[in-house]
């Protein structure tokens, strides 16, 4: 999901830049549509920054929320009820993360993924990849394992019921001392060139790309309203990865 301090600047702009469509839920929510189907939120920030959200499904909002203020973490938001789509909070690891976790009512979250257009791959981004994997080990129950795709040897994943969820991206002397720990979102594209172009376009910034990811052409860009995000173009033999 994006918080945007501008929802109307955002709204305009990705559903430019991806194709997408939007809509207003019963609840007054905006959701992005991908061929009439739920691709990602929308939701004020009320002043604060923008930033995309990554929201990690769980049976139990409250239990989750009071499992991660056990472990370390904090409870930024309590659980809330969302009626009638689920309920919510808002929590940070111990090194800073943030991240949501929903408990579905009506609304499950996301109907297309893994396609372009679609968000493809979510990743915690960290200075200690042993702290994190013990954490999330811990609330999740989530298993950590090297990367699959033999491209980075120091890059982790997140298994969970015997399927990758996710990744684990340790933090080099690429970024600066003191960058805090953070949940980054990723979304498939087909042509990283022109997806650049179109950014710049529409008043978006690109802090990076295109570069060589080892699997596909990616670039890290950022919104007209602040929300950073990445985007990848994989290797037309690496595509059944999505699948």
């Amino acid at each position: 999901m994006l918080s945007s301090g501008d929802p109307a600047a955002a709204e305009a702009f990705y559903c430019d830049v991806f194709g997408w469509t939007s809509t207003r839920t019963e609840d007054g929510a905006t959701v992005f549509l991908l061929r009439d189907q739920v691709v990602a939120g929308l939701a004020d920030s009320g002043g604060n920054r923008t930033a995309w959200l990554t929201y990690i499904a769980t049976e139990d909002a409250d239990a989750t929320a009071a499992l991660v203020a056990e472990h370390g973490g904090t409870v930024l938001q309590p659980s809330a009820d969302i009626l009638p789509r689920g309920r919510a909070a808002l929590l940070a690891d111990p090194a800073g993360g943030v991240f949501g976790v929903w408990q579905r009512v009506r609304f499950a979250g996301a109907q297309v993924a893994n396609e372009p257009g679609a968000i493809c791959w979510s990743e915690t981004v960290t200075w200690d990849v042993a702290a994190t994997a013990a954490f999330y080990g811990k609330i999740f129950g989530w298993i950590e394992q090297d990367g699959t795709a033999d491209v980075d040897a120091h890059y982790h994943e997140w298994i969970a019921s015997n399927r990758v969820v996710g990744g684990i991206s340790p933090m080099g002397e690429q970024y600066p001392p003191g960058t805090p720990q953070h949940w980054r979102t990723i979304f498939s594209i087909e042509d990283c060139a022109a997806f650049i172009a179109r950014t710049r376009e529409l008043g978006g910034q690109v802090l990076a790309g295109p570069v060589d990811a080892g699997i596909g052409h990616a670039a890290h860009v950022i919104d007209p309203t602040g929300g950073a995000f990445l985007v990848i173009e994989l290797l037309p033999e690496l595509r059944h990865l999505l699948g």
